[in-house]
């Protein structure tokens, strides 16, 4: 399961910083299809949350900072799913002149796959 999310957050991660402006156009077609787009994300964010939720439910040490992002990925899809009128608001602040948050946010997701490597490693 670590791999899993190593893997996905490190590609992500990496497609973030390096096609910000592809990421905002993404969001801004999302957007475009109200709240049908709320629950596209709610697809998108669910499976991997669920899997982390079924197959690592670690509630001790460092391997908890994966189960927390587990947890976090299945209410966020509830939020998708629950209140997609909310989440297009969040989606309005999705702008090409804000594609450096998606920089940001790439830089957090490579760390956070970096800090599970290590946490793999540290198991072993």
């Amino acid at each position: 399961m670590q791999r899993l999310a190593i893997a996905t957050f490190l590609v992500i991660g990496l497609s973030h910083i390096i096609q910000p402006r592809l990421w905002v156009r993404f969001f801004i077609e999302i957007r475009s299809r109200g709240e049908t787009g709320s629950f596209m994300l709610g697809f998108i964010h669910l499976p991997l949350g669920t899997l982390i939720v079924a197959f690592h439910n670690v509630w001790h040490g460092a391997p908890l900072v994966l189960t927390l992002i587990g947890y976090s990925l299945v209410l966020k899809s509830l939020g998708y799913f629950v209140f997609p009128k909310r989440t297009l608001r969040t989606l309005s602040r999705v702008s090409l002149e804000r594609s450096w948050e998606f920089v940001v946010a790439g830089i957090f997701s490579v760390a956070l796959s970096g800090v599970l490597i290590f946490i793999l490693l540290r198991q072993r």
